[in-house]
């Protein structure tokens, strides 16, 4: 009883809040309106699988905030942490993956570049090896955009973990990071 009591404080003082969907585990902080960081597990079999339909549905569920009005006309992406290509094996995994919490605010350069050719890397490492397992967060604050504060984050970062093997990788919000290959910013 006492160590709930203790997690629940902390959860109000702190502002995170664990939501497990289906496909991956977010990690949300209404102080910020942005998950401090999302996990989830790609597997071989769920990338060889179902395919469903790209519906692009952004929403909120469970009474949170719909933060769609924060990100129109912001310049910033509506970044996914886990992406859909990670989460179309079933209609409903690929609806959740749609949830603001899992979203961060980023440039269209990263997000639709060098952001998007590493989640290519960990989809072929899950097929190569049978699964990824990986950790998306970030670090340091930009801004804030719209009227609900949506924290825009400096850097982007993503850790990787298969057969054995750890990877980490950090990269600027910036349209500097059209720079470099995904590899770069490996560290």
């Amino acid at each position: 009883m006492k160590f709930s009591i203790v997690i629940l404080f902390f959860i109000s003082i702190h502002g995170l809040g664990q939501i497990k969907f289906e496909g991956y585990t977010s990690y949300f902080n209404i102080k910020t309106n942005i998950p401090d960081s999302v996990t989830w597990v790609i597997t071989k079999e769920h990338l060889q699988g179902h395919k469903s339909t790209r519906v692009n549905k952004f929403h909120s569920s469970e009474g949170r905030q719909n933060l769609k009005r924060d990100y129109h006309n912001s310049g910033y992406d509506q970044g996914h942490n886990s992406p859909y290509d990670d989460n179309y094996y079933s209609d409903k995994v690929e609806f959740e993956c749609f949830d603001y919490v899992n979203m961060f605010p980023q440039l269209h350069i990263l997000n639709g570049g060098v952001w998007e050719k590493l989640e290519d890397h960990c989809r072929k490492l899950a097929i190569q090896y049978g699964e990824c397992k990986v950790k998306t967060s970030w670090e340091g604050i930009d801004k804030k955009i719209g009227i609900d504060s949506v924290l825009v984050p400096v850097y982007c970062i993503k850790e990787i973990w298969f057969n054995g093997t750890y990877e980490r990788y950090k990269m600027p919000n910036k349209d500097t990071v059209k720079l470099h290959d995904f590899t770069y910013y490996k560290f």
